[in-house]
C-alpha cells in the first residue's frame, strides 16, 4: 500500500481523501508547519505529499518556502498542491516551487482517485513496506501467545523508550490488566480517527505502562463485535501508527482474515509463531501457514517459539521446527504460574523478576538473539517421522 502525507489544518479534506484512495493509498496527516512536515516525511518516506493551499488557514503565502525545504531533505519527494486550480497565480507558483501538479480541493469521488492514482504509478518509492519496526506475533491456536507478546512488547518499548502494543486478542484484551492500565480506545475507534490520527490524540487516547513507555491499542475491550471493521482500514491504521510509533509489536490473536495477514507477515521484519509441545498446536500452526503461504522471504522471518518448554515432553523443538519448514527456532522455560501470578498483580514479569528464567530468555529474544539454526532436513528423521505422516493431508 502507498504511503501519502497529506500537511493540512482541516481534518475533513484528510477525511475526503480516505474514501476515494480506500485500498490503495494509507493517508497520514501532518500539521500544515514546515517543521512538523519534515519530520513525518522522514520516519514516513511517503510517495506522495500533498500540500493544502487553503488560503484561509495562510498556508498558501508560505508554500514556496516548504516545497524548497521538503525537495532539500527528501530529493524523491513527489508533491502534489491542493488548492484553487482557476488560481493562475497558485497554481505558477506552486509548479516553479516544485510541485508535480495542482488539484482542486473541491475534486471528490472516482475523480479525485484517478488523479492521485495517476501519480501513484510513478511514484520513485513504489508500493514499498511502511516505516517504522513492526514485530509481528502469531499462534496457531490463539490464546498462549498473549502474555509473550505482551511481555516482548514491554522488553522492546523501554529498550527504544517507548513503543506500541496493538493486541487482536478476542474475545477481549488481557493487557489492560496485565500492565494496570485502563484500556478505552480500540482499533475501531483508531480506524474512525483515520482523519486526525496524530501523536496528540493518541497520547491522550491510548493506554500507556509508564515505567516501560509502552501503549496499548486493543481489537476489543470488552468482547464486542469486530467482524464489520474493514480490513483495508486496519492496514491503513497500522502504517500510520507504525510511522507515529516506529515500535509496533501486532499480536494477531484471532484475527483471522487471509489477506490482512497476509499482509501482516509481508509487513513485519520480525515473526514470531507461538506453539507449546503439542501435536495439536504444530497442526493448527501448520494450517496456519498454508493459509498464509508465506514466499521464501517471509518464511526466513518466522521464528518458532515454543513455550512452556519441558525437556520431559517428547516432542522436541527440533521436530516441531522441522515438522514446520522453519530454520530458526526459540525455546521458553515454563512460566506459567509466575505469568498468571504476574498478570493478576498487574506486573509485566519481565519487569516485576527480571532475573527470571523466562525473564531472561525474552529479553536475549527481545534484543534479536535468534541465531539461525541448519536448514530444515529435507526428509524427516526416524525420530519424527510419524509426526509428519500426521501432518499430511489426506
Amino acid at each position: 500500500m502507498f504511503r501519502l502525507i497529506v500537511a493540512t489544518s482541516d481534518t475533513s479534506l484528510a477525511a475526503r481523501l480516505i474514501g476515494p484512495l480506500d485500498g490503495v493509498a494509507a493517508i497520514i496527516r501532518s500539521a500544515p508547519e514546515t517543521a512538523p512536515l519534515l519530520e513525518l516525511c522522514r520516519k514516513a518516506a511517503p510517495d506522495l505529499v500533498l500540500l493544502d493551499a487553503d488560503p484561509a488557514d495562510g498556508f498558501g503565502t508560505v508554500l514556496n518556502e516548504t516545497m524548497r525545504e521538503l525537495a532539500a531533505a527528501d530529493p524523491e519527494a513527489s508533491i502534489i498542491v491542493l488548492g484553487d486550480e482557476a488560481d493562475a497565480r497558485l497554481v505558477l507558483r506552486a509548479i516553479r516551487g516544485g510541485a508535480t501538479d495542482v488539484i482542486d480541493r473541491g475534486t471528490e469521488g472516482d475523480e479525485l482517485r484517478s488523479q492521485i492514482a495517476r501519480h501513484l504509478t510513478g511514484a520513485p518509492r513504489g508500493d514499498a513496506a511502511g516505516a517504522g519496526a513492526l514485530t509481528l506475533v502469531m499462534s496457531g491456536q490463539p490464546g498462549g501467545e498473549g502474555l509473550f507478546a505482551l511481555n516482548l512488547a514491554v522488553l522492546r518499548a523501554k529498550a527504544q523508550g517507548e513503543g506500541l502494543l496493538i493486541d487482536g486478542a478476542l474475545p477481549s484484551s488481557e493487557a489492560g490488566a496485565a500492565l494496570n492500565v485502563p484500556l478505552n480506545y480500540t482499533i475501531r475507534d483508531a480506524v474512525q480517527d483515520l482523519s486526525r490520527l496524530d501523536r496528540t490524540l493518541l497520547s491522550s487516547a491510548l493506554g500507556r505502562h509508564a515505567p516501560s513507555g509502552l501503549h496499548v491499542l486493543p481489537l476489543a475491550v470488552a468482547g464486542e463485535e469486530v467482524h464489520d471493521i474493514a480490513p483495508d482500514a486496519i492496514v491503513s491504521m497500522l502504517l500510520v501508527l507504525r510511522v507515529l510509533f516506529g515500535e509496533v509489536v501486532l499480536n494477531v490473536g484471532g484475527i483471522r482474515h487471509p489477506g490482512l495477514l497476509t499482509e501482516f507477515t509481508r509487513a513485519a521484519a520480525q515473526i514470531y509463531l507461538v506453539a507449546p509441545q503439542k501435536f495439536t498446536a504444530v497442526k493448527a500452526c501448520r494450517d496456519l501457514l498454508v493459509q498464509i503461504a508465506p514466499n521464501p522471504q517471509v518464511l526466513s522471518r518466522i521464528t518458532l517459539v515454543v513455550e512452556d518448554h519441558m525437556p520431559g515432553i517428547t516432542l522436541s523443538e527440533e521436530q516441531m521446527r522441522e515438522a514446520l519448514g522453519l530454520r530458526r527456532s526459540v525455546k521458553l522455560p515454563a512460566a506459567r504460574v509466575e505469568l498468571v501470578n504476574a498478570l493478576n498483580t498487574g506486573r509485566p514479569l519481565v519487569l516485576d523478576q527480571p532475573r527470571a528464567a523466562y525473564s531472561r530468555a525474552l529479553e536475549r529474544l527481545a534484543m534479536g538473539d535468534t541465531a539461525p539454526v541448519a536448514a530444515a532436513a529435507a526428509r524427516p528423521s526416524e525420530r519424527g517421522a510419524g509426526l509428519f505422516r500426521r501432518l499430511r493431508p489426506s
